[in-house]
């Protein structure tokens, strides 16, 4: 038990925020600061210090300046948002590195229960193949955050020509349809949909070292020396006080990394010179590193077409120009 209460603060006043501060307010070890809008936590950073900030602004430009100022003000940050994770995840990582704070996703989300099943699987002597969602249950755009998230912090990748989501008749049916034989050194992100399965999260392992064949007999699905972990979907803001705890220990669950993908922008139909572009002509694709395409964040900061791009095409800086703002 903590001999002072961890004092926290959080950013946003939707149903996150909200879920966060009932969390804390009933947890040990910690208590509620202050929960204010994006527009007025600079202010109480200032004047009512706290250890650890919780980013639930439900904006990512709010988001990241309230995280920003959280770590120059020497408050931990949480982060609830993959958006955010990856769009800015790097100078926010750089600023907390260089100040001595703990920058992470939360364990809530499935990129931060991913990264807790991955280093647990380290732990038990498992080198990792795939990690993917079950069914994910988040809105589309939100699910391929969450993955980038993930792969950034880890640096994996998609598989070659983009994760494939393919739908399976029960999780075993993973260690076959992606044959774990097949992927390189560099571990991979994927998805699976499985009727009338609930949403869950799984990783696709293989032993480190040579193993007795009693080892691991008992962990099913299996297809030696492959095996499948697998879990219930997070919990979401329920479990946000460990995110909390272990922000404060200086154990992040998963800090953004060097970026390996992002999601970048394409036509959902045809697009005309001059067109201002919303988030109804668009779609998003999760793929690796592209300086030439752009991301589908700064595709929505009002852009506008430079050149005809067709249905399914790519946004670049070629055809797309980015407001300078």
């Amino acid at each position: 038990m903590l001999d002072m209460p961890l004092r926290v603060g959080i950013g946003g006043n939707g149903k996150v925020a909200r879920g966060v501060e009932f969390q804390v307010t009933h947890a040990d070890g910690m208590e509620v600061a202050w929960r204010h809008g994006p527009d007025d936590v600079e202010s109480h950073l200032k004047s009512d210090p706290i250890d650890v900030f919780i980013e639930a602004c439900g904006n990512v430009h709010d988001g990241a300046e309230c995280s920003l100022l959280a770590i120059e003000n020497h408050a931990h940050v949480v982060l609830t948002d993959a958006r955010i994770d990856v769009a800015y995840g790097l100078p926010i990582q750089t600023e907390a590195h260089q100040n001595g704070i703990v920058v992470t996703s939360d364990v809530g989300t499935p990129h931060g229960t991913l990264a807790t099943m991955i280093q647990e699987a380290h732990i038990m002597g498992f080198d990792i193949l795939q990690a993917g969602q079950i069914c994910p249950r988040s809105e589309p755009t939100q699910f391929l955050y969450e993955m980038a998230a993930l792969a950034n912090g880890f640096s994996y990748l998609p598989p070659e020509g983009g994760m494939t989501g393919p739908e399976l008749a029960t999780p075993a049916d993973i260690l076959t349809n992606f044959n774990p034989g097949q992927i390189g050194d560099t571990p991979q992100i994927d998805f699976v949909r499985i009727p009338g399965a609930p949403a869950g999260l799984y990783l696709v392992v293989r032993p480190s070292h040579k193993a007795p064949a009693e080892q691991f007999e008992h962990l099913k699905p299996s297809k030696a020396p492959y095996y499948l972990l697998h879990r219930p979907a997070p919990l979401g803001y329920l479990e946000t006080p460990k995110t909390i705890l272990g922000a404060a220990a200086g154990q992040p669950v998963l800090s953004p990394g060097y970026p390996t993908c992002n999601i970048y922008a394409l036509a959902r139909k045809g697009l005309q010179t001059s067109t201002k572009l919303e988030n109804k002509h668009l779609k998003a694709v999760l793929a690796p590193l592209d300086p030439d395409r752009v991301p589908l964040i700064q595709a929505l900061e009002s852009a506008r077409v430079k050149s005809d791009i067709s249905q399914d095409g790519d946004l670049t800086f070629e055809n797309t120009r980015i407001s300078p703002t």
